[in-house]
């Protein structure tokens, strides 16, 4: 068990190339959420968007996703794994999505989460919580917190406070490398202590079956005395709004 753990430990640090790859990984993702927001129109479906997305990638030169992309209109933004279907894009949906692709085998990884039009009080409330929490969880890696429950509390006791333990109902991010999952993770009972050098996924959620839900994820990299966010995408609320 020991020499495994060794593994994942060493596994977690990246190189300067290992970054890099990562990094253009993230950008061409990036570029890609542009093309596709532009690309939203009421009555679109989720799969022709998640199609666009992976010809997107196709046609930047990263073909092999990190997973494949979760498009997500209004009610089904509260699966958190949702898989794209017929659902048409409606005034007044909460739009997810999440995707990302790999450079040399490294992956990315961001969820960005919209508004087809302006949000009513209980969808802006929502957002701003996850925002809050997201900036939260931050905060306390740049204050050199590494212990990986810590960081998860954080965030997680912001949000249950509001909504109930049971709404943010997934871990709080995990390691990300040539996988999609990597250790370390940041969970509740995580023993994990993040290395310097690790890229962390920072995502928390909160989800209501029958109305919708919102994550925001970005990827930072730990760092010595804190971390650097390596997402490149606005997430204010006025920038969540897209008609």
């Amino acid at each position: 068990m020991k020499k495994i753990k060794l593994i994942h430990e060493i596994r977690a640090v990246k190189s300067r190339r290992e970054l890099a790859n990562i990094i253009k990984a993230q950008r061409i993702a990036e570029k890609i959420l542009k093309e596709t927001l532009a690309k939203l129109q009421t009555n679109v479906t989720e799969l022709a968007i998640a199609e666009f997305i992976t010809k997107k990638f196709t046609k930047y030169g990263a073909p092999i996703l990190s997973f494949s992309p979760i498009v997500a209109f209004g009610k089904n933004t509260a699966n958190i794994h949702h898989e794209p279907g017929k659902t048409k894009l409606k005034y007044g949906d909460i739009v997810m999505l999440d995707f990302g692709c790999t450079v040399n085998h490294y992956c990315s990884d961001m969820t960005r989460t919209y508004f087809w039009g302006e949000p009513n009080i209980r969808q802006k409330k929502i957002y701003l919580a996850v925002l809050e929490a997201q900036n939260r969880a931050i905060k306390k890696i740049m204050s050199g917190e590494k212990r990986a429950k810590v960081i998860d509390k954080t965030a997680r006791d912001f949000l249950n406070k509001k909504y109930g333990a049971k709404k943010f109902s997934h871990g709080l991010g995990h390691g990300i490398g040539t996988v999609i999952h990597e250790w370390p993770n940041f969970k509740p009972k995580s023993k994990d202590i993040l290395p310097i050098g690790c890229v962390m996924t920072v995502e928390p959620g909160i989800y209501f079956k029958g109305f919708g839900g919102v994550r925001i994820e970005d990827m930072v990299l730990i760092t010595k005395n804190g971390y650097k966010n390596l997402t490149n995408v606005p997430k204010d609320l006025k920038s969540a709004i897209l008609k």
